[in-house]
């Protein structure tokens, strides 16, 4: 009974409610194997590797989105394929793209998770653009694997979003 002293009620229902929401939500450690996909692409970046880029992302996805603002202020959206973003990794040379994330927001329910992360992606070691990625990752078999991507791009004002 001393661990449940101090919690007040709140706590008692919680802890008595918690096997029952485990049920309903991701396994515990589930954030951190969403994170990790994460984490995996900008190393894959990093290290020119497009194959590894490719396994991180769903067979079926095909289009990423990227919004930013034209010079005259007009707000779009662009849209671009996995394949042609996984050439252009494999492309690069190794450290040529390094992406360097701020903290990551994660929420997640069930086999579904999505990652808001602030970045500033450096080309040639030298600052290119920041914005947020916001990843949608879903759970297939044993496996998380990205099914949607899209960012927001600037190229000036980064200093907030860098980590």
């Amino acid at each position: 009974m001393r661990g449940i002293r101090g919690r007040g009620l709140f706590g008692v229902l919680l802890l008595l409610a918690a096997p029952t929401l485990g049920a309903q939500t991701a396994p515990p450690d589930a954030e951190s194997q969403v994170m990790k996909v994460v984490d995996e692409l900008f190393v894959a970046m990093r290290a020119a590797d497009s194959a590894t880029v490719r396994t991180l992302f769903h067979p079926e996805l095909e289009k990423m989105a990227s919004s930013f603002l034209q010079r005259d202020g007009t707000p779009v959206v662009r849209f671009g394929d996995l394949e042609g973003f996984a050439n252009s990794v494999g492309a690069a040379a190794p450290g040529d793209f390094d992406e360097r994330l701020g903290r990551a927001e994660i929420h997640m329910h069930d086999n579904l998770a999505t990652v808001f992360t602030p970045y500033a992606f450096y080309l040639k070691e030298q600052l290119s653009h920041c914005g947020v990625n916001v990843f949608l990752i879903a759970r297939t078999g044993d496996d998380w694997k990205i099914v949607g991507l899209a960012d927001t791009r600037r190229r000036q004002n980064c200093e907030e979003w860098l980590p």
